[in-house]
C-alpha cells in the first residue's frame, strides 16, 4: 500500500501519522500554537509527495438526514448541491452522503448531510499542508471515519453508544444496526478521578434523551454502551455506569483488546488518543469527504501523475515482455538453423558419399539441370487446341444445324488467318501447332478457323445467315474469347456488289451454306 500522511485536528492540535505498508509508521503530536504550526511545518518537509488525509474532531460539525426525490446524473448533483446551500452557506466543508432508499412506493434517497461549521479550526494547518505542496485527498469528520469502528470491533448490538474520552471532552457516537445516526463532542474536564464515573453517566444520559427528542431511540429501548478505555482507566466507571443504570448495558473495552482488534501497537495508543481512528483512516477513507475541489486539485495532478507513470511502466514492462519472447523466438530460430545446416551438412555428406558409387554419367550434371530448365519452360509454354475444341463443342451442341468440316488451330503472335498464302492446317494431335516466332512486345495467344455449313439448306439464305451469326454469338459470350470473326458466308451480302447469274441455272437439290468462323482468344490463356 502506498505511502500516507495521516492528520488528525482538533481544537488542542494536530496528530501527524506517517502511514507505510499496512500500519502507521511513526505518530506525532502538535500543539495548536504558533509554535505547534512550525514544528508541524518542519515535519512536513520530510515528506515530499505524499497524499494527505485530515481527520477533524472538533465541537462545531453538524449532521442531517434528509429524504430527496430519486434522482441520476447532474440533476442530482444539482439538486444536493442546492440543498448543501441552502444548509451551510458559511463554510466550504460540506457534503452529502447518499446512505440508502426509502422502503415506500416513491423510493426516495436518503442523505447525511455533514459539514464542519468552523473552518478556521483548520486553516492553519491546511496552510501549511499547501505550502509544502502535499497533495490533500481529503477533509473527513472523526464520527465519519468511526462509522467503521462497530464492524472492526464486532459490536453486534442494534443500538450502540461508542464512548471515548479526548483531549476536548468526550465524543459520543451513535449507531443503529451499524449505521451511524448521531454523534457529538462534549465540552468539559473529564480528568479528574473523583467525578468521571458521574460526568460520564450525565453525558451518556444526555445523549440518550436527546436521541429521545430526535425520535431515534426511545428511553425503553435498550442500549449497549461501549467504552474505549486506551489507558485501562475506566474500568470503574463502567461498573458504576451498568449499577446505577439496570437497562443500559455497559462494556468496556481496554488496551489489550484494542490492539488485538484494531491490530495496532500499544505505543501508539500512549502516542494520542486519535491513532486508533487514524488507523481506521488509513485502512479506507470513508465516502464523505468534505474537501471542496479547490482544495483537491493537488491530489487530482497526483492521481493523474501516478497513473501516467503506471501506463508508462505497464508499456515498458510489456516491451519488456515482448522483446524478451522476440530474444527467446529469436534464439529458438537460430537454433533450428543451426541444426538444419548441419542436417543439411549430414545430408550433402551422405550424398557425396553415394554418388562415388554411381557408374560414370553420360552429360554433366550441369547439363543436365539446364536440360531440365529447359524442358521445364518449354512444358509452360506448350498450349493444346483443348480448351478452343471444349468451346467449339459446347456451341455446336446448341446449334444442331450447324455441321464442321473442318476446324484449325493455332497458338502464336498472329492468328490463323495471317500466315500467308499457306492453308491452315487442323490440329492433328495434342500437341500445338508451329507458330511464327512472337516479337518482344507481342503476346501469344490461341486463334482458330472453323469451317461449316448449314444442314439441311433449303435455300434459305436469310435463315442460314441468322444461324451462322448466332452460333458466333455463343462462341463470343466465353470470357476467354477475344473476338469472333465470321469470314465467310452462304450468301455475300455486300450492297456494294453487282447481281449476275440466273438463280434456274442452281437446282435447289445441290445449293449449299457453306461458312467461315475466326475465333481469336485473349493472350495467356
Amino acid at each position: 500500500m502506498a505511502d500516507k500522511l495521516l492528520i488528525g485536528i482538533s481544537a488542542q492540535g494536530a496528530t501527524a501519522a506517517h502511514w507505510r505498508g499496512n500500519r502507521i509508521a511513526e505518530c506525532r503530536v502538535y500543539a495548536g500554537d504558533e509554535g505547534g504550526v512550525a514544528g508541524f511545518g518542519e515535519y512536513l518537509q520530510s515528506c515530499a509527495n505524499v497524499p494527505v488525509y485530515v481527520m477533524v474532531d472538533a465541537v462545531e460539525e453538524d449532521y442531517r438526514f434528509e429524504t430527496l426525490p430519486h434522482a441520476f446524473g447532474s440533476d442530482r448533483d444539482e439538486m444536493v448541491a442546492r440543498k448543501l446551500k441552502q444548509h451551510y452557506r458559511n463554510t466550504p466543508y460540506a457534503t452529502a452522503w447518499r446512505v440508502g432508499r426509502d422502503s415506500g412506493k416513491r423510493r426516495d434517497d436518503r442523505y447525511l448531510f455533514s459539514a464542519l461549521t468552523n473552518p478556521e479550526l483548520i486553516g492553519g494547518w491546511l496552510q501549511a499542508l499547501t505550502a509544502r505542496g502535499l497533495p490533500v485527498a481529503g477533509i473527513y469528520l472523526l464520527p465519519m471515519v468511526n462509522a467503521a469502528l462497530p464492524e472492526r470491533l464486532d459490536a453486534k448490538a442494534p443500538n450502540l453508544l461508542i464512548v471515548a474520552q479526548h483531549a476536548g471532552g468526550l465524543r459520543l457516537t451513535f449507531f443503529r444496526e451499524r449505521q451511524f445516526r448521531l454523534s457529538r463532542l462534549t465540552r468539559g474536564d473529564s480528568g479528574r478521578a473523583e467525578n468521571r464515573s458521574r460526568y460520564f453517566a450525565e453525558e451518556i444520559s444526555n445523549t440518550r434523551l436527546y436521541l429521545h427528542a430526535l425520535r431515534t431511540l426511545t428511553l425503553d429501548e435498550h442500549l449497549s454502551v461501549l467504552l474505549i478505555d486506551r489507558g485501562d482507566e475506566l474500568e470503574e466507571v463502567a461498573v458504576n455506569i451498568a449499577r446505577d443504570n439496570p437497562s443500559l448495558e455497559c462494556v468496556r473495552l481496554g488496551r489489550r483488546e484494542l490492539t488485538a482488534r484494531l491490530g495496532i501497537t500499544e505505543s501508539l495508543l500512549d502516542a494520542s488518543p486519535y491513532a486508533p481512528y487514524l488507523h481506521l483512516l488509513g485502512l479506507k477513507a470513508p465516502p464523505s469527504n468534505l474537501a471542496p475541489a479547490a482544495v483537491t486539485v493537488g491530489y487530482r495532478r497526483y492521481q493523474a501523475r501516478r497513473a501516467i507513470h503506471a501506463g508508462c511502466a505497464a508499456l515498458a514492462f510489456g516491451a519488456a515482455v515482448w522483446a524478451g519472447a522476440n530474444l527467446f523466438q529469436m534464439a529458438v530460430l537460430r537454433g533450428d538453423a543451426e541444426d538444419a545446416a548441419r542436417q543439411t551438412a549430414r545430408q550433402a555428406a551422405q550424398y557425396q558419399e553415394i554418388t562415388r558409387q554411381f557408374p560414370q554419367a553420360p552429360a554433366s550434371a550441369e547439363n543436365l539441370k539446364r536440360a531440365v530448365e529447359i524442358a521445364q519452360k518449354l512444358r509452360e509454354s506448350v498450349r493444346t487446341p483443348e480448351s478452343m475444341m471444349r468451346l467449339v463443342s459446347g456451341a455446336l451442341e446448341a446449334s444442331p444445324t450447324v455441321i464442321l468440316r473442318q476446324f484449325a488451330w493455332k497458338y502464336g503472335a498472329s492468328d490463323i488467318e495471317g500466315e500467308g498464302a499457306a492453308k491452315p492446317r487442323p490440329a492433328a494431335g495434342p500437341g500445338p501447332a508451329p507458330a511464327t516466332p512472337a516479337g518482344p512486345a507481342q503476346a501469344r495467344r490461341q486463334s482458330g478457323l472453323i469451317e461449316g455449313e448449314i444442314r439441311p439448306f433449303r435455300g434459305d439464305y436469310r435463315a442460314a445467315i441468322e444461324t451462322i451469326h448466332a452460333f458466333a454469338g455463343r462462341l463470343a459470350k466465353n470470357p476467354a474469347v477475344a473476338e469472333v470473326r465470321v469470314t465467310k458466308l452462304p450468301l455475300n451480302v455486300n450492297p456494294t456488289l453487282s447481281l449476275a447469274g440466273n438463280t434456274l441455272d442452281t437446282p435447289e437439290s445441290s445449293a449449299t451454306a457453306d461458312f467461315k468462323l475466326l475465333v481469336v482468344f485473349k493472350p495467356n490463356t
